[in-house]
């Protein structure tokens, strides 16, 4: 975990994993405790760093989907069984809060293999690409994004 501080005055501001995978949008924000602004690494500007591949990878979804339903199925299993070292309140929370995250594991990558599949998923994108593009057609925010560090091409300063 990283923690990223306000240069300005000194606030935490937020703290994310380096790897996770980066949403799409304006990385730049505002510290509300003094105004400084500051690139958040959780945010990319589609048009400067393109799509990353693991949004439109079926791949990975299908792993998720795997996990999800091994979740589910333990869960399920677990239903009406003595566990041995859980208290007895504890008994039907356990398969219940597995059977639950089992489920949303299921139906989230069912529902992202479907939006890659119909092209739902690369027109979002592409909308996406297209704020971005706007954003960066002015040329005081593609300033302010390369005074943050952010590398911006030459085209939109």
């Amino acid at each position: 975990m990283y923690t990223l501080m306000c240069s300005g005055c000194g606030k935490k501001l937020l703290s994310y994993e380096k790897n996770a995978e980066k949403r799409y949008g304006s990385p730049v924000k505002t510290c509300k405790k003094c105004g400084q602004m500051y690139a958040d690494p959780r945010y990319c500007e589609i048009a400067v760093d393109g799509i990353q591949p693991s949004s439109m990878s079926v791949g990975g979804n299908v792993l998720v989907l795997a996990l999800g339903a091994f979740i589910l199925y333990r869960g399920i299993v677990l239903f009406g069984r003595t566990q041995l070292g859980v208290p007895k309140e504890m008994q039907f929370l356990m398969p219940t809060a597995l059977a639950v995250v089992g489920l949303i594991f299921v139906i989230k990558s069912i529902a992202d293999i479907i939006l890659i599949k119909t092209g739902l998923k690369a027109k979002k994108l592409e909308r996406l690409k297209n704020e971005s593009e706007d954003r960066l057609r002015d040329r005081s925010y593609a300033e302010t994004l390369r005074q943050l560090g952010y590398n911006v091409p030459d085209k939109y300063l």
